[in-house]
């Protein structure tokens, strides 16, 4: 079974130039930048989801419910052809997201998005009341879920959810690649549908077994270093300006952004309207250097409908962009229908019970906030990148993150 791509590099000190796009009714204006990823990523880097909420109003932040909610599939796994159909097992439904035909096919220019087991669907519930819950969802990774209740506690009611399951709940899959080489790099395959019947039973999530489930987590390094990204994020210079305000705060054509070398800081300017990604790609390229930090405004909300969000093949690491928003109320910060998301990462930081809901969607990404909701996914881990003079060690492991003493 093909490996899903991961990207954990180190990258040089290079110099900057501007930020230059290709798109039809967008107009960007930028500065140089020079600056090297000035936060740090060694304890968020491991995860794929991160909730921060409490359930109920605890600690000065907001009560979301669950922190993490997950209806229907994989996390840490793509097995499925992209875009995703929903009927491609034995010719009968295998749940999951039906995207062919509802989002554009994947051009050309974007760097094609791997299918299988990626093994890094790890999850952290940072509050100390926080609660998540999976129902039939297959978690692959090497850490699960890490909660900073008691598991006990934290696991509100997981059903028919496996950890590392050597069955392949839900589903096993074999690429048949391109179905359309020269034209898109939409992908086939096959596969059989694997029942929470036919998973080995002692990889259950459930209350019953708590297989790759780690409770009583001291997550005081990742929720300090998560201030410090937001904090950080906030205070740096702009070098460019993705501007939709002309056309309503929309994005409905085909468009590429291609980044310069090293930290791209672009504000998106709406106009007052939520940003709004339509029917369309957005590509987003750039040198092997090159890293995307796009500011969402505070007025603004993240919405894509049936459109998708994908790392160009011109060189560019996956990881290589992330959308940030430090919107302090307790809304969808980030909603999203109907997507493929390759190489990018989704931050809402304002810890005021801001939310991520995404439903019908698959690829590699990355999502903080104090709530995320998923229904219909299929996710492998597309954490930011390490940029121009930052490094980290490499390894499974968690630095800091410890289990506290009971």
């Amino acid at each position: 079974m093909q490996l899903c791509e991961r990207a954990w590099v180190s990258l040089s000190n290079r110099r900057s130039c501007t930020l230059v796009a290709v798109a039809a009714g967008v107009v960007l204006a930028t500065l140089a930048s020079g600056q090297s990823l000035p936060f740090s990523i060694n304890e968020s880097r491991h995860f794929l989801l991160i909730g921060m909420g409490p359930e109920n109003d605890f600690g000065g932040q907001k009560g979301v419910g669950m922190a993490v909610n997950v209806n229907n599939y994989e996390l840490g796994a793509n097995k499925a052809p992209v875009p995703s159909t929903s009927n491609f097992l034995n010719g009968g439904s295998s749940g999951g997201p039906g995207l062919l035909g509802n989002v554009p096919n994947i051009p050309l220019n974007a760097r094609p998005v791997s299918s299988g087991v990626c093994g890094n669907g790890n999850i952290a519930i940072t509050n100390l009341r926080g609660r998540f819950n999976l129902q039939d969802v297959g978690v692959y990774g090497n850490l699960g879920v890490m909660t900073a209740w008691s598991r006990n506690n934290a696991n509100a009611g997981t059903q028919n959810s496996f950890h590392n399951d050597p069955n392949m709940f839900p589903n096993t899959f074999t690429s048949t690649g391109f179905t359309n080489p020269g034209v898109n790099h939409n992908t086939g395959g096959f596969g059989t549908f694997v029942g929470p019947g036919q998973a080995d039973q002692t990889r259950r999530m459930d209350a019953n077994n708590y297989a790759g489930v780690t409770g009583d987590v001291d997550f005081a390094p990742l929720r300090a270093e998560l201030a410090a990204a937001r904090s950080t994020i906030n205070g740096l210079a702009q070098t460019g300006v993705l501007n939709v305000s002309g056309n309503g705060g929309k994005i409905e054509t085909h468009t590429t952004i291609t980044l310069n070398p090293g930290i791209n800081v672009i504000d998106i300017v709406t106009g007052g309207s939520d940003f709004l990604l339509s029917n369309s790609n957005l590509v987003i390229d750039g040198p092997a250097d090159a890293i995307g930090i796009f500011r969402v405004p505070d007025n603004a909300k993240f919405l894509i409908s049936n459109g998708n969000i994908l790392i160009g093949n011109g060189g560019i690491k996956l990881g290589g962009a992330v959308f940030v928003t430090d919107r302090e109320d307790n809304s969808q910060h980030f909603n999203f229908s109907n997507t493929v998301l390759n190489g990018v990462a989704f931050w809402s930081l304002g810890l005021s019970g801001g939310e991520i809901n995404i439903d019908n969607a698959q690829g590699c990404t990355q999502l903080i906030a104090d709530k995320i909701t998923l229904n219909d996914v299929r996710f492998c881990n597309c954490s930011v990148l390490p940029a121009p003079g930052t490094a980290f060690a490499l390894g499974l492991g968690l630095a800091a993150i410890t289990r506290r003493r009971r």
